[in-house]
């Protein structure tokens, strides 16, 4: 592993340095650069986390709920403990595995750096998966051992899951070393912008693309369990998993990433608590504690060579992204509806010869098809119009659609309530999954787009994690819940769930609609802003590839869009 490059580090000097102040360079237009090659390896193991953690989900659901070996419908189960204790168990490992995440970046960011959480994550991870593939089979699940064997992987994936999640999204957008913007002329002679901003937004864009690739995995481990056995369900998933890794290794000596900083997560919690009592963290820099004569009374303040203004001004902007995730958790309460009620929803629905818990997949296969057409169609065609999407809009569009198709599933359950059982046709819960595909799309790549760009070099895998905890808390929320997640309550379950989350989104929007004018400013200097020399929610707007002809021309110095989707 090479450690991350200086933030200094200047354009290659074949390239035309940008200068903002230039009203020249402010008019041209602005493109991403390639994406590095290595990001390929890491988005390969996004892939493999992705394939076991869903495939294993896909079925959660029957294998709790159903009883061994199928019901009356003829799907197939093991546990025989109903619909509830099948959405409060879901819920409890998602809760579990997310809150995971923070534990995780701890020893990221302070002990180990991400690589190194990385790799002793995984045994953990693979333990756990191969406990439920041993227990799960036939003979286990006739003499009892199966619901043991499912908590215990439960506990041990979810701590692997922690380690996985909270390193590989900050660890592939860190290998993009081109920190800085510059200006490159293309063949057709055209002076271009060649901004690292776009090209760290498109990082993240094809990032969860390859994990939502790996979320097809729902699609073989349902129809392999409807057709042989759980046990070889879940082997499957066990064994790409391992082919994944090891493809990440053989590439591993040739990435970048940044070490780990010691005491960084204490130091900011420390760096918080001075900022409390001094009322704000400008008057918790050094320089306004000299001045007022109260450097003495913090210790940590006085005596830590780290503790400068520009340190302060980092811890604050890591903190700040965190304002941004407060309502998320109300967002992932409708996120965990797909691998819960949603799939006993389908169960009740005419089948046809369809698994219940294939239906979730189609929201993989819609974001599948929507991230590129957004990236590459649709959000240049919006730019050359003038039409820049903030990323508080994004969320709040993304809650709005999580809302919508809450109240789609309580209309349908409601009409399933009203008809003869298994009269409804279970494709007619298709537009439900169009709009959570474009939720998803719209509030969690922006989430972890939002989370790095403001996070300190030291702090990007905690800053992270306190994006994937809000879904520990949604599912706590669901937990909650449990108890009337069961007919004949789903049709005030699902209106509750699109009331909240549309009144969330509505107080997100209000919260930080000054956001849409001023961008989500305070960068650290560790982030993308000062290494591009574009501040952070000013002047970056959509953009494609390098080659692209037709993106249009913008103005950067009126422009206060960004590209975080």
């Amino acid at each position: 592993m090479t450690q991350a490059a200086s933030a200094d580090a200047l354009p290659l000097a074949t390239r035309e340095e940008y200068n903002e102040g230039n009203a020249e360079h402010r008019q041209l237009r602005r493109i991403r650069g390639k994406l590095p090659w290595l990001l390929f390896a890491v988005c390969v193991l996004e892939f493999g986390e992705r394939f076991v953690y869903i495939g294993l989900s896909g079925p959660l659901q029957n294998y709790i709920q159903i009883p061994y070996p199928h019901n009356s419908n003829n799907v197939p189960g093991a546990l025989g403990r109903g619909q509830a204790t099948g959405a409060a168990l879901g819920n409890f490992f998602k809760f579990w595995a997310y809150l995971c995440t923070v534990f995780g970046a701890i020893v990221a960011d302070q002990y180990l750096g991400k690589f190194k959480t990385i790799v002793y994550s995984v045994p953990i991870y693979v333990i756990g998966m191969v406990i439920l593939v041993a227990t799960s089979t036939p003979m286990s699940i006739t003499s009892g051992a199966a619901m043991g064997g499912l908590i215990a992987t439960m506990i041990l994936v979810g701590l692997g899951t922690g380690g996985l999640k909270s390193c590989i999204a900050p660890l592939s957008a860190e290998q993009n070393t081109s920190f800085t913007s510059y200006i490159k002329t293309l063949k057709s002679g055209e002076r271009v912008i060649v901004d690292s901003q776009l090209t760290n937004a498109s990082i993240f864009m094809w990032y969860y693309w390859a994990a939502n690739v790996g979320s097809l995995s729902s699609l073989i481990t349902t129809s392999v369990e409807k057709a042989h056995s759980f046990w070889v369900a879940y082997l499957i998933p066990l064994v790409v998993f391992l082919m994944s890794l090891g493809f990440f290794l053989a590439f591993s000596k040739k990435m970048t990433t940044s070490p780990p900083q010691g005491s960084a997560v204490v130091d900011a919690v420390r760096t918080t608590a001075i900022a409390i009592r001094e009322r704000g963290f400008d008057n918790a820099k050094p320089s306004a504690l000299t001045a007022r004569g109260r450097l003495g009374e913090h210790t940590f303040a006085r005596s830590n060579e780290r503790y400068t203004d520009t340190y302060v001004s980092d811890i604050r902007s890591g903190v700040g992204a965190c304002k941004y995730f407060v309502l998320f958790p109300m967002y992932f309460v409708v996120w965990i509806q797909g691998f819960s009620n949603l799939v006993a929803q389908a169960g009740s629905m005419r089948l046809d010869g369809t698994p219940n818990d294939l239906m979730q997949s189609l929201e993989t296969i819609f974001m599948l098809a929507f991230i590129p057409l957004l990236d590459m169609v649709i959000y240049p065609f919006l730019s050359k119009r003038g039409i820049h999407l903030n990323p508080i809009l994004r969320i709040f569009m993304g809650f709005i659609c999580a809302a919508l198709g809450m109240m789609y599933c309580c209309v349908l359950q409601y009409f399933i309530y009203k008809s003869e059982p298994e009269s409804i046709q279970v494709w007619v819960q298709t537009p439900a999954w169009v709009l959570m595909a474009l939720s998803e799309i719209w509030v969690i790549i922006t989430g972890l787009e939002v989370a790095f760009l403001k996070a300190p070099q030291s702090l990007r895998a905690f800053v992270t994690s306190m994006f994937w905890l809000t879904v520990a808390f949604g599912a706590a929320i669901g937990i909650g819940l449990s108890p009337v997640s069961e007919d004949p309550y789903m049709v005030w379950v699902y209106g509750g769930i699109a009331v909240a989350a549309f009144l969330s989104g509505a107080t997100f929007y209000l919260w930080f609609r000054n956001d849409i004018a001023n961008g989500i400013d305070g960068a650290p200097s560790g982030g993308l802003s000062a290494l591009t020399g574009v501040e952070v929610g000013k002047g970056a707007v959509h953009g494609v590839g390098e080659d692209d002809k037709n993106a249009s021309k913008v103005n950067v110095a009126s422009s206060k869009a960004t590209f975080v989707a």
